[in-house]
């Protein structure tokens, strides 16, 4: 019925926004052809985009630091190898766990897949013989939402022989109560219903995965080393899987996190047991934990105030490729006076980080470059970039000030769809955009990372959209318009909030 409505009138979802709760999802510049329903996020109908199935899948949410606080820890838990999953939509096939990961393919809505395990929200699943992953939310188990009813058992004790979930009911759909810890003593009531057997966690009936249940305790792991002491994260810790430069960051730990350690130290990086797993942190900021009394965190270095003289990457370290978002030109930086391969480090956001040196100056760089002309903002055969918001000008101005690739933005313009008319998008064109794609996945990607600044709402790039509303997932692929243009192949179209 929508699909029907909207060849009759020609726009896009943008223009049910003030009839619907649904968020703007796609934009259509010239109005040609059919819009391109979401084929990631969109079911077909208007009342069943915002419908997704909570499924708590194999692996519980890894957000914590285990502590040896009794014998349980915030860690992954298990119950999801090798079950069969159904696709609740059409959703993307990635080689990893996150949308930078690339696409591998796409499940439609009904096609069934073999779910191996879990890492944080997404599923990793066989897909045509090789591992992949799938983002949890759009995955239902084939029968898990019926659990058949419990049978008598045996009662007693058992062991869970990895970090096991402990779930409300005994079915994959069920909420994960909490995760016990590999090695945790369970006490049985008797009843087992399908593969799930039933168990007591501090007075309360809960349900765990009779495959990971033992009769005797696991021993302990031969291969990690034993920890030797324990050490406080005194600022936002990297967590590396090697002590090299071929490390890959596995995201941070918080400041005052406590670690177990040991004594070895390679490369200024201290060796850990985090979560079950060997792992390393910089050791210029941990401080050993006292038996008695822990140590306050050390105050963070003393910095002075400079500049950005161009748009900076935010490394993780002075070596390697690996960074988070980005700082605008301009932007001040609390520089710590350390420079170490040609970067220069920084505290941001409480963590030390580190860009590029030659790009930080004692003084704010020249703001004459604002991208105002004679009064206006358009230059060469830009039109409407006047009659924007503010917000809209703010991106405008950035655009002409710090990249002098960008000869043409067009904003205001009337359009069946009311972002444009509204004064509220812009479309930024990428010259000889077939072999410039790098440049208009920089632009896109850095409105992305500080939308915050530019009050973003979406950007479309590509074929692909990013709205601040499903944020988590990323950049979601469109089905076809036809042209270039249409899908968004030769510009980067962004909408603001008009405050």
């Amino acid at each position: 019925m929508r699909s029907a409505i909207t060849r009759l009138v020609g726009v896009d979802l943008d223009f049910l926004v003030s009839r619907t709760s649904v968020r703007p999802e796609v934009e259509k510049p010239w109005g040609s052809g059919p819009p391109a329903w979401m084929k990631e996020q969109l079911g077909g109908i208007v009342n069943r985009i915002v419908q997704t199935r909570r499924v708590v899948l194999a692996a519980g949410m890894a957000a914590g630091i285990l502590q040896t606080v009794g014998s349980l820890a915030f860690v992954a838990g298990a119950d999801a190898a090798n079950v069969t999953m159904q696709a609740t939509t059409s959703v993307n096939v990635r080689k990893g766990p996150g949308t930078r990961h690339t696409r591998l393919g796409m499940l439609r809505k009904g096609d069934r897949i073999v779910a191996t395990g879990t890492e944080g929200s997404w599923t990793k699943v066989e897909y045509k013989g090789a591992p992949a992953f799938v983002f949890s939310r759009y995955l239902t188990p084939v029968g898990g939402d019926e659990a058949t009813a419990p049978v008598p058992g045996s009662a007693g004790t058992a062991f869970t022989t990895v970090n096991l979930n402990l779930r409300t009911a005994p079915n994959l759909s069920s909420r994960v109560r909490t995760i016990a810890r590999k090695g945790t003593k369970l006490s049985l009531t008797g009843s087992r219903s399908g593969d799930f057997t039933q168990v007591t966690w501090h007075g309360e009936n809960l349900w765990a995965a009779t495959r990971y249940l033992s009769e005797q305790a696991a021993s302990a792991p031969a291969d990690l080393p034993t920890p030797t002491r324990r050490m406080r994260a005194t600022t936002a810790l990297m967590i590396r899987t090697t002590p090299d430069r071929s490390y890959k960051s596995l995201g941070d730990v918080p400041r005052g996190t406590i670690l177990d350690c040991t004594h070895v130290v390679t490369n200024g990086m201290v060796q850990a047991i985090h979560q079950g797993n060997v792992r390393w942190f910089n050791g210029k900021f941990l401080v050993e934990v006292n038996a008695t009394a822990a140590p306050a965190p050390s105050p963070q270095p003393a910095t002075t105030t400079k500049y950005a003289t161009a748009e900076l990457n935010i490394w993780h370290s002075s070596t390697g490729k690996n960074y988070t978002g980005t700082i605008s030109k301009g932007s001040e930086l609390q520089v710590t006076g350390v420079v170490e391969n040609a970067r220069a480090q920084i505290m941001h956001k409480g963590a030390a980080r580190w860009v590029t040196a030659r790009y930080v100056s004692a003084t704010p760089p020249n703001s004459s470059g604002s991208g105002d002309s004679g009064g206006t903002l358009n230059k060469g055969w830009s039109s409407g970039l006047d009659q924007t918001n503010a917000n809209i000008k703010k991106i405008v101005r950035h655009v002409w000030a710090n990249i002098p690739e960008i000869k043409t933005m067009y904003g205001w313009r009337r359009d069946v769809t009311p972002d444009h008319p509204a004064g509220r998008a812009v479309d930024i064109m990428i010259p000889n955009y077939r072999s410039n794609h790098a440049l208009g996945q920089r632009i896109a990607e850095f409105f992305k990372a500080n939308h915050k600044e530019f009050r973003v709402h979406y950007i479309i790039w590509n074929q692909q959209i990013w709205n601040i509303s499903r944020d988590k997932e990323g950049w979601r692929n469109m089905a076809s318009r036809g042209s270039d243009t249409a899908n968004h192949k030769d510009h980067v179209h962004i909408t603001c909030y008009d405050n």
